[in-house]
């Protein structure tokens, strides 16, 4: 019961000085704000921090190479394969013509 009493307790809070409460406060009402309070601040904090983690991540980054994606690579292999073919036939060409094949 001695808990319930706390509870029901609120204290009117008058900003303009003219004796008339224009908002009062009770004990859940508190809490909540306080909490409310700690968990945007442990947020921002959170926040702040991976911002900077991410900034140096990204300083790292702009060191290494660009990287190329996978389909590019696959198409300079093929190119550099059709020509190599090419130069193979043309130097069996060659080779046919210097030792009269």
């Amino acid at each position: 019961m001695a808990n319930n009493n706390i509870e029901k307790k609120a204290v009117g809070i008058d900003l303009d000085g003219d004796g008339v409460k224009d908002f009062t406060l009770d004990l859940k009402t508190i809490i909540v704000c306080l909490g409310g309070l700690i968990s945007l601040v442990l947020t921002y904090s959170k926040l702040t921090e991976q911002i900077e983690l991410n900034k140096q991540e990204i300083e790292v980054a702009k060191t290494l190479p660009p990287s190329q994606s996978l389909e590019i690579i696959n198409q300079k292999i093929l190119f550099l394969e059709q020509h190599i073919e090419a130069e193979a036939k043309r130097l069996d060409k060659i080779e046919d013509k210097v030792y009269k094949r």
